[in-house]
């Protein structure tokens, strides 16, 4: 089976990052609280400009893509699935990994390490735009004949749905979406058990 791996949300712990060092950034930056809990980025959870969003994320961006940590049985799960036979596809829109010069080569870097640091075993890995992510991931598991796609944004989610099966990884941004075509997962541990016995 082609299995096709979103990073940030489904990998790493995205809504908790910007949650825990947005909401201390912003009350003692700005003076603001969150406004939207359940929001995917950061100007929707503060109803910020796109300027101070930037700003936010030139402070934190390095210990984010650096340091933060693997969610639990993930790599365990992943080295599991390769070593009975399946082949995994990172599948990401990780911000500026698309662009050409420097930027994009140190942010493809940044990734690639931070992956190997935390011995997430893949067979392959494509960078897909930020802006219309859905339908450049839509493309590229069409292109690599992806069977199954676990990915945690709901644009994502509903541009790949009728083309193949998608595991939806449990975010706040996510969890009020009544759609029975997604298979709702807990944790790696749960799409082992999934995929296993698909």
């Amino acid at each position: 089976m082609n299995i096709g791996v979103d990073v940030d949300g489904v990998l790493v712990d995205m809504e908790g990052y910007q949650l825990r060092t947005g909401t201390e950034y912003f009350k003692k930056k700005y003076g603001k609280d969150v406004v939207n809990p359940k929001g995917y980025d950061i100007e929707d959870i503060f109803d910020c400009t796109h300027k101070e969003r930037e700003k936010f994320w030139l402070k934190y961006i390095w210990a984010y893509c650096l340091k933060e940590p693997i969610f639990p049985y993930a790599a365990e799960t992943l080295k599991k699935l390769h070593n009975e036979g399946h082949n995994i596809v990172i599948i990401t829109s990780r911000a500026h990994t698309t662009e050409k010069g420097l930027t994009g080569w140190v942010f493809r870097k940044i990734l690639l390490r931070w992956l190997k640091k935390n011995g997430v075993y893949y067979d392959k890995i494509v960078y897909c735009t930020e802006k219309n992510s859905g339908e450049d991931k839509r493309r590229v598991c069409l292109e690599e004949n992806i069977d199954v796609m676990i990915d945690d944004k709901p644009e994502n989610l509903n541009a790949i749905m009728d083309n193949m099966k998608v595991m939806c990884y449990p975010a706040v941004w996510n969890e009020d979406i009544d759609e029975k075509r997604y298979i709702r997962v807990n944790d790696w541990s749960e799409i082992y058990t999934i995929i296993v016995q698909a």
